[in-house]
């Protein structure tokens, strides 16, 4: 074997990728187009909750002449809180949704990266079998003549040259999965316990983002969404509580006033239509709830049952 070989073989291990054996040349991860579109997808949900923070903007800053009184200031107190969380919400969907995509391009050049690899292997003349690079022999006869001595030189080190190229490529790829990890890190609310553990933690209101396999991001994007349309439910709820109360007040000034018998009859059939918008907001928002409940506990099972090492490895 020729010294440069010799000496390459010396580093016999690296995290999984030995010199000397084939070398995998076949893209086997998740389709980077899935992961573009569910990046797209957070991006779209981060725009529709931008929605909601202008709303919650506008109502926190309602003038005194145009709304006043305790419920006027506990209104706007709370939506100013909202207003607050919904922008931090609407950050962090934004640059995780960035993050996605950057990693769909990680993937996409990784893909790539590994069909020029094949082309190179093929160009040089080794032999490529079920997607993997074939070394060249190790030894050659003491009889081979000069001519077959270079040709196998040349072929140990075309085969080198294929393999810093995967063990590049794999760099690549991890350094990628890292960065994605550290996003939903960061703007995700979840944080992995060590730098060993392969999925990522969650609280009990969170999704678990192990990875980002497609049932995986369908599964979380259902959870999400189901809990806000929970959220939303609930909040239709205590709106319509509070026109429910507005209207009852009105309704006992108008009685105390002695007002004409029309008025009252008007006023309490407003009441009455509103304690039936209010039943039937209750009943929808417990529906909502329990759907919500449920996707989550599919979603934190999704991400339970994938294999951890599709996001962060499925190395070699």
């Amino acid at each position: 074997m020729t010294r440069v070989a010799a000496e390459a073989l010396v580093e016999t291990e690296r995290e999984g990728l030995r010199f000397g054996d084939p070398i995998g040349c076949h893209y086997h991860w998740i389709e980077p187009g899935k992961v573009d579109a569910y990046g797209d997808s957070v991006r779209r949900l981060a725009a529709k909750v931008e929605l909601a923070t202008d709303a919650f903007a506008r109502t926190s800053a309602l003038p005194e002449d145009v709304f006043a009184g305790e419920a006027a200031d506990t209104l706007r107190d709370r939506a100013a809180h909202r207003h607050e969380e919904s922008a931090t919400v609407r950050d962090n969907l934004r640059v995780l949704g960035r993050a996605i995509n950057a990693y769909s391009e990680v993937l996409r050049r990784h893909r790539e990266g590994l069909e020029q690899l094949r082309s190179f292997a093929t160009g040089q003349g080794l032999e490529v079998r079920d997607h993997r690079i074939w070394p060249p022999v190790e030894t050659l006869p003491g009889d081979s003549t000069q001519r077959q001595t270079d040709a196998w030189e040349a072929a140990w080190k075309a085969y080198q040259a294929c393999f810093e190229t995967k063990v590049e490529l794999r760099d690549a790829r991890r350094a990628g999965t890292r960065e994605l990890v550290e996003a939903l890190a960061d703007h995700a609310g979840v944080h992995p316990a060590d730098d060993r553990q392969r999925l990522v933690a969650a609280t009990a209101d969170q999704v678990r983002f192990g990875e980002l396999r497609r049932e995986a991001a369908e599964e979380a994007m259902d959870a999400v969404e189901a809990r806000d349309a929970a959220e939303a439910a609930r909040g239709t709820v205590e709106a319509l509580k509070r026109r429910e109360q507005s209207q009852l007040d009105r309704l006992e000034a108008l009685v105390l006033a002695e007002a004409p018998h029309e008025e009252i009859s008007a006023q309490a059939a407003r009441v009455q239509a509103l304690h039936r918008e209010l039943a039937e907001a209750r009943v929808e928002a417990r529906d909502a709830e329990s759907v919500a409940d449920r996707e989550q506990v599919q979603a934190n099972r999704a991400a339970r049952d994938l294999a951890a090492g599709d996001l962060r490895g499925r190395l070699g």
